[in-house]
This record gives C-alpha cells, structure tokens and sequence, in this order.
C-alpha cells in the first residue's frame, strides 16, 4: 500500500505541473487519506519538497502513526491550523476544495494563486489501483456475512431499528466501520413493508409482520473503501406482485451486468435496465439511476444513469441496482458492487434467489 500513496502523489504533481503550477493542496477527508493513509480533518500540502499534513493538536499522534511518509504538522493549543498552512504555501497550487475565506486570505496576504479543480482529484480517484480493488474486495466479502447473517434476525414482531442495531453490531464485530465524516449517511438502509417503496428509507420504529416485503442496503467501509450490497426479501410467502416485480428487477440486473464493460457508455447500461422494465410496463416506478461509482465515498463518479453518456474505464468499481418502487405497497431492488473490466466482475455475491423468510 507504501507504494500507492507515492504513486497517487507522483500522479496529481504531475497534473498540477503540466497546469503550471508548484504545489497541490488537499483538504477534502478522502483525498487527504487517498494520498496519505490518514482519516481526519485538516490540510495536505503536496510539493517535491514532500507531503506535510497540518491538523490539530488533537490527532497528532494518529496523524503521525497513521500518515506515509508525511511531515505532521500542528500549531499550538488555540491556534488556527490554518495559521501554520500560511507559512509553507507558495507560488500556484492545485486545490481539491477549500474554504472561500481561506482562499481568498491566502491568495490576498500570500499573493498566491490556488486553482480549485475537485474534477482532478475524482477524476484519479475514479481508476482504482490494486491495493484498492483488494479492500473493496474484502469489503464485500465481509458485507456479503452481513446479509447471511441477517437473513438469521429477520422475523415477525421485530423491528427496523431492532434489526439494523444487530447488524451494525455484527459489521463492527467483522472489522467494518461506521462512522461517515462530513456526511448524513448512516451505513445501512432496513425498510419494510410500504416503508420498502421509499428508494432511501430511514429505519424506524416499525415491527416487521407477515407478508412484509424487507429491503436491505448495506454500504459499510473496511480501512477506508465502501461496498455496496442490497437484497431484498419476503417475510412468508411470495405475492404474485411482488414475485414479478422481484422477477423484473433481477432481470433488470443481469442484463445490465453483462453491459458493463471498459468502453461502454455509462447511459447505455442505464438504457439496457429501463428497457427490461419497461417491456413489463413498470417504468414509472423505476425512479433513480442504474448506478454509481464507490471508493472512499459512497457515491463518487462514474454515475450510471439516463444522460450520464461517459465511457467506463478499466479499474472504475461501480453498482448496478435497478429498482421498483409502488408507493404505500412495496419496494425492490437488487445490487451489486462490480469491477469494470473486459465485462463486470461481481465483488458482492450474495444469492439473489428470491428468498422467502
């Protein structure tokens, strides 16, 4: 992993180099751990000086344990860690993101020139190298025992909240993190019965019962990288309604696994989902975009979706999840965390047989 974050910086130096410019500043929690193996707040400066790392008194130590090959650097108890930034920065710099009365201090008292351009940044972070693909890998092994495991405390009479503690208790104990920085995602989605149609329901109160349909989503991270896995099952006996549009929706996604490949354009693989739920007249209720791109974030590009028309490359690691929602009756959706090669290469695999608890 040593050899990464070198190569990654090596990379985004370069990029700012063929802008014309000296140094790259990072501030965005992600990127700041995609160049550096650190998680938390604060600012990267990049040079061919080297990597420097200020944040707070606070996290020196981890930043120091945790961060490769980095200079951590840290101003004195009640000072702006922004005030130590000031005194390394110099000439034109490259910025993820930054803080409009930082940039504008730092270009007015410093005369410097900084150029914010996170495209850069996403645009690197979007072709995953090998380390990458083997956390991603692991986590979905480690998501795909989540859903065995769940398939053991779904039943009658418990409840969402009931449930979803159970699981994130389950993932922590597998080596899964939960926190999300900067964000208000919880990792998991547990949605029954009509609270099922809502894409992106929050868990609750509600006790499951007979007949309900179950939709989980779970997106937990393993040493930074999320996977992203949902299943959806029936508590009892299948409708006849639900167990086609079940039956559409994993049709939806087999055929838009198979166009996911390096080249194919990100809309055309959303086309060939709609397409299958269209021919049995759900479109309406098909409300969301195929897919997105994971990594650091749950969401980050490609974005797979209508009028999203960008090439898969090689390396992206994607979902594929297709789904139907009838409101006030029940939701389905179906996906999977994949690999773009010469063809889509599963990471999650948990059966996707309709399973009738």
């Amino acid at each position: 992993m040593s050899s990464s974050f070198l190569k990654r910086r090596e990379k985004v130096l370069l990029k700012a180099e063929e802008l014309g410019l000296n140094q790259v500043l990072v501030s965005n929690v992600e990127n700041i751990y995609y160049f550096t193996g650190f998680w938390g707040g604060g600012y990267l400066l990049l040079s061919r000086d080297g990597a420097k790392l200020f944040t707070g008194l606070l996290e020196r130590f981890r930043a120091q344990e945790n961060s490769f090959e980095t200079e951590v650097i840290t101003p004195a108890l009640g000072v702006p860690v922004s005030s130590k930034l000031k005194e390394y920065v110099k000439g034109c710099l490259l910025a993820d993101e930054i803080p409009f009365t930082l940039k504008e201090g730092l270009e007015k008292s410093l005369e410097v020139t900084l150029k914010v351009n996170p495209k850069i940044f996403y645009s690197m972070r979007r072709v995953k190298d090998e380390d990458e693909v083997s956390l991603l890998r692991e986590a979905s092994k480690l998501i795909d025992r989540l859903y065995e495991f769940s398939t053991k405390v779904i039943r009658e009479g418990v409840s969402e909240r009931e449930i979803a503690s159970k699981v994130i208790g389950e993932a922590v104990y597998l080596g899964l993190d939960t926190p999300y920085v900067n964000t208000d995602f919880t990792p998991i989605i547990v949605a029954s019965g009509p609270n099922s149609s809502f894409p992106h329901a929050q868990v609750c109160d509600r006790r499951l019962r007979r007949g309900d349909v179950v939709k989980l989503d779970f997106f937990f991270r393993y040493k930074g990288y999320v996977s992203d896995e949902t299943r959806t099952f029936i508590l009892g006996s299948a409708s006849n309604d639900f167990r086609d549009a079940y039956e559409t929706v994993l049709c939806a996604q087999e055929e838009g696994l198979k166009a996911v490949k390096a080249g194919a354009r990100a809309c055309d693989v959303d086309s060939v989902c709609r397409k299958v739920i269209a021919e049995k007249g759900f479109q309406e209720y098909f409300v969301h975009g195929t897919g997105h791109g994971v990594g650091l974030e749950v969401h980050e590009p490609p974005t797979i979706s209508v009028n999203q028309c960008e090439l898969l490359e090689r390396g992206n690691v994607v979902t594929v999840e297709p789904g139907l929602y009838f409101p006030g009756k029940f939701g389905v959706r179906i996906e999977d965390t994949v690999y773009v090669g010469d063809s889509a290469i599963c990471l999650t695999a948990f059966t996707k047989e309709l399973i009738e608890l």
